[in-house]
Order: structure tokens, then C-alpha cells, then sequence
């Protein structure tokens, strides 16, 4: 099979194959298995030239509009069409290469960069849109990297990549054994929390992580909430107060709302 990186320099029109290669990334397995996935749009691209990472392939339409310092490949619409894995193709996309899967310490997080006293994971989540937001509010808040567990949509799926609006690129992402993470953290002394119905106010004193020491809030999926392995291995749990009807929130706005609550207890943006 052609080898994307020869394509591009060479400049020559995308063949079958190439497009049936990029098609077949959108599947999980082959994505892993070949280190690469694709991103489409141009805020995205643009994060992924920026980025570093290696860039195996760079496609784009007449009318997107596509940087010429890009030196991306022109191709026609339709061509574009069977690559993309979007209804709506954006225009522009990249076959990018995947980073080191190597995971830090539960130790090294919790004792290094005081500048980020907080973490997260996340326990099943399903909805690629929901993982995605959540990177980027990690992103907001200056978290380096999320813990997920084994269970969790892959964090370069299209749908997550995009929603992510770049922070892809920026927050890592460590595919772990929550459990098995949550005692981990407080073994090297971070207080572990999870999210929860039943769990303590989250601005009340109980609710109230411990001064000086790191913590980690792990939001678990959208219909299911924590799997019981990982509530059973958090410190504390935790519950987002509300007065409306609504009978559960939305795991990335959980999420945010929990990074937000700490990072005004800790610092001032």
C-alpha cells in the first residue's frame, strides 16, 4: 500500500488505495494498529501542523481555502467526500502520526508541577463528542493529561478529535486500569474522588479537597455513571448539587464544572 509520506512529496493525485488506507481509519483497531488517525478541518489541522507530531499525509479542496504554505495535496471534492468521515466533508484533512503511549506514575503526577493540583479520568464514557469536550476543558484549565480507562471511547475517533478543537494535541491521553489507578493515587497521596449521586456536596466542607495534597476526580459514563470496581476504589465521592428537574448532567459539563470548582479553590486564573 502506498506509503502517505511518499504521496505528498511526490504530489501526485491520491490513488484508490490511499483513500480505502484513510477510510480504514476510522476503525479503532486499524488506527492502533498502524500509530495513525486523521483529522479533518482547518482549526484542527492547523493544531496538528503545530503540534509536531508526524504528519503522514495533508489533503485539501479549491475551496477550502488551504494555506499554500501548507503544501497540502489538492483534491476534488468527491475525493474528498470518500476520505472524510464526516456527512459534510470539512475540506481539509490530515493523516497524522500517534504519540508515545507511554503513561506517567501515579507518583510523578502527584508530586510534581504544582501549578496543576488536579486531575482527571474518566470511567466508560461512550460518546466520542463528550470525551473530546472534555479534553478541551482539561485544556482550559492547564491539566497535561486524563487517565481513561480500558472501557472509554478512543480519544482519535473523528467525532472526539473535533470536538476537542485541538487539545488533542496538548492533553494527554492514558488508557489505564482505573481501579487499579485509584489505588495507586492514594497510595503516592493524592485524594481520589469520584463522581457520584450519592456522594457529598461538591462545595460543601466535606466536599472539599484537603490542602496540599493533589487531587483527581474521576467522571464515570453517561448512562451508567461509575462502574462499581471504581467506586469502590475512590476516597470520597462526590455529587453535583442542583435544583432543577434534570434528572443527571452531562458528563463533560460534570467534568468542567469540577475543574472549575477547584481551580477556584487553589488558584486565580
Amino acid at each position: 500500500m502506498t506509503h502517505l509520506a511518499v504521496l505528498v512529496k511526490q504530489q501526485t493525485m491520491p490513488t484508490r488505495n490511499d483513500i480505502l488506507f484513510i477510510r480504514s481509519l476510522r476503525d479503532r483497531n486499524t488506527r492502533h494498529m498502524e500509530r495513525k488517525f486523521v483529522v479533518e478541518g482547518h482549526k484542527c489541522v492547523a493544531e496538528a501542523l503545530e503540534s509536531g507530531w508526524p504528519i503522514h499525509g495533508l489533503f485539501c479542496t479549491e475551496a477550502s481555502a488551504c494555506p499554500d504554505l501548507w503544501n497540502a495535496e489538492a483534491v476534488q471534492s468527491k475525493e474528498m467526500d470518500r476520505m472524510s468521515a464526516f456527512k459534510t466533508a470539512p475540506g481539509i484533512l490530515a493523516v497524522v502520526g500517534m504519540p508515545d503511549e507511554s503513561v506517567p506514575s501515579p507518583e510523578a503526577w502527584s508530586l510534581d508541577d504544582a501549578s496543576v493540583p488536579f486531575g482527571l479520568a474518566v470511567d466508560g464514557l461512550s460518546d466520542p463528542g463528550n470525551l473530546g469536550t472534555l479534553l478541551r476543558t482539561a485544556d482550559w484549565f492547564g491539566v497535561k493529561g486524563i487517565w481513561v480507562s480500558r472501557q472509554t471511547v478512543d480519544v482519535f475517533n473523528a467525532k472526539a478529535i473535533q470536538a476537542s478543537m485541538g487539545a488533542v494535541f496538548r492533553v494527554a491521553t492514558w488508557r489505564v486500569d482505573l481501579p487499579e489507578l485509584a489505588v495507586q493515587l492514594a497510595k503516592s497521596s493524592a485524594e481520589v474522588f469520584g463522581l457520584d449521586m450519592d456522594g457529598d456536596a461538591l462545595w460543601s466542607l466535606e466536599g472539599a479537597p484537603s490542602v496540599g495534597r493533589k487531587w483527581c476526580a474521576i467522571v464515570g459514563s453517561e448512562s451508567h455513571g461509575l462502574s462499581k470496581a471504581v467506586r469502590d476504589a475512590c476516597e470520597q465521592r462526590l455529587r453535583i448539587p442542583g435544583a432543577g428537574g434534570s434528572e443527571s448532567l452531562n458528563a463533560s459539563m460534570a467534568g468542567g464544572i469540577v475543574l472549575s470548582d477547584w481551580s477556584r479553590r487553589t488558584r486565580s486564573l
